[in-house]
């Protein structure tokens, strides 16, 4: 080998080792750091997952009791334990604390958690805005739900135990609300199909329906004390019914609860009728309906239709075979939008507005809606719908423990919950519409929790208790 080829090896190795003298320390640096931050970010996971664990233990305290959800959201009241006054000690690596607080709106809380790793001190924050959201959808059912032709649910969810059926008509062609089944939404018009898979997967569009989907649990109603209150309004198993007496018609009579069966000439004589709701005294006084068994609501429209403002309890079957006179300015659901993702088959919610009853453009609503003169109404792909025949015929709860049959056009702000089976029949093709309201309180003997927000904060600056 030639001496200039031999310096010019010796340069490289030179070279070479310049580099390595450079970047073998670099390297190593790294190393060290990157080991550092490795410990760091596993201590900080460590802190926030002591914080997750103090958002859990808050949530099943606060709903251990009706009377603690009151205390806390209601009553403002501090709970022992539950004030940034005690640490726990429960979860290996560090420790965490809680604080209740009520708000920020009616019937909801706040969890603030915040957990300290035990070796390197850092504190980080989670802040839980719970709500106390019995009723999370307007159409609520143990059973299965089938219906078609001119049938609405606006602003809140169909949530069905059973199947979701929707049959032909106008229903099979509109894609809302949301729909949520513990076993298969379906549909058997031609083109409108929705889940053709039954409970094998695909099991949801993504957008309006969800079949095999973990329908949540309900309140327990406090049935003893909503009959009592029924009986102290004298609102307790009320029928009535028309009579004949010579060339007049008498009206509503009972109005007890006797039955209609003893009434001589008898015109509705059937047992089980509530005829005309509108026409009795309480009939918006804001008081609990109750019924023991069967009950069918009977009668036209108008004056001669429904109008209750309260809570109706039926314990047996329910048929609705009556129109609506209630007329009334009341609150949209701020997150109504959420259910017209789909509105038809290929058209969703957009900065238009009108295309629901208080669309107000994209994902956003008006904050009232006047019932039974709202205006120009609403429009859609399915054409319009007039917007002065939006009058209730029941605003509030309708509860049912056995089956619902909705036969007449009967107007509903508020929930349905129905323990058995919801039909609204194919031969039935008055409209039905159902408006979602999420301000439903009755008594109930548990609490069921919705997250509504969930985030990281900064730590408070209060001092830790030993």
């Amino acid at each position: 080998m030639k001496k200039k080829e031999k310096g010019q090896i010796l340069i490289v190795v030179l070279i070479g080792l310049v580099l390595m003298g450079i970047f073998i320390p670099a390297l190593v640096n790294y190393i060290q750091q990157e080991a550092r931050w490795t410990v760091k970010e596993r201590k900080s996971s460590l802190a926030f997952h002591l914080a997750e664990s103090g958002i859990d233990r808050g949530i099943w305290k606060i709903k251990e009791s009706t009377s603690t959800w009151a205390a806390v959201a209601v009553n403002g009241t501090a709970i022992p334990n539950y004030s940034f006054d005690k640490t726990y000690r429960d979860v290996e690596g560090g420790v965490y604390r809680i604080r209740f607080s009520s708000g920020p709106d009616t019937n909801e809380a706040t969890i603030i958690a915040e957990g300290k790793d035990a070796s390197s001190q850092e504190v980080r924050a989670i802040r839980c805005v719970v709500q106390n959201q019995a009723f999370p959808g307007a159409m609520l059912t143990g059973g299965a739900i089938t219906y078609s032709n001119a049938f609405d649910i606006h602003w809140g969810a169909i949530m069905a135990q059973g199947n979701i059926d929707i049959q032909t008509g106008v229903a099979a062609q509109d894609y809302y609300p949301r729909k949520y089944s513990a076993q298969v939404v379906t549909c058997n018009s031609k083109g409108y199909e929705r889940d053709t898979t039954g409970l094998n997967p695909p099991n949801t569009d993504g957008i309006e329906w969800w079949s095999d989907y973990p329908v949540p649990d309900l309140p327990v109603l406090d049935f003893v004390s909503l009959r009592k209150s029924a009986e102290d309004s004298g609102t307790l198993n009320i029928y009535g019914c028309n009579y004949k007496s010579g060339k007049k018609t008498i009206y509503n009579a009972p109005w007890t609860s006797n039955l209609c069966s003893g009434i001589k000439s008898a015109v509705y004589s059937h047992d089980k009728h509530f005829l005309n709701p509108w026409k009795h005294g309480s009939a918006l006084k804001n008081y609990v309906w109750y019924w023991d068994g069967d009950v069918e609501l009977i009668g036209g429209t108008g004056s001669s239709g429904s109008g209750i403002y309260g809570t109706v309890i039926i314990r047996g079957n329910c048929v609705l075979n009556v129109g609506d006179n209630y007329s009334f300015t009341g609150p949209i659901p701020k997150n109504a939008w959420r259910e017209y993702g789909k509105i038809s088959k290929t058209t969703g919610d957009t900065k238009a507005t009108d295309e629901y009853p208080g669309d107000a453009g994209l994902q956003a609503v008006d904050a009232t809606y006047s019932f039974g003169s709202s205006g120009s109404g609403w429009s859609n792909a399915l054409g319009s719908y007039g917007g002065t025949n939006t009058d209730v015929g029941i605003r509030g709860l309708l509860y049912v423990g056995g089956d619902l049959l909705i036969e007449g056009v009967l107007d509903i702000n508020g929930v349905v919950w129905v323990v058995g089976n919801v039909t609204k029949g194919t031969g039935n093709t008055d409209r039905c519409i159902i408006f979602y309201s999420e301000q439903i309180s009755v008594p109930s003997l548990n609490v069921v929790l919705t997250r509504k927000s969930w985030e990281e904060i900064p730590p408070s600056s209060t001092a830790w208790v030993n």
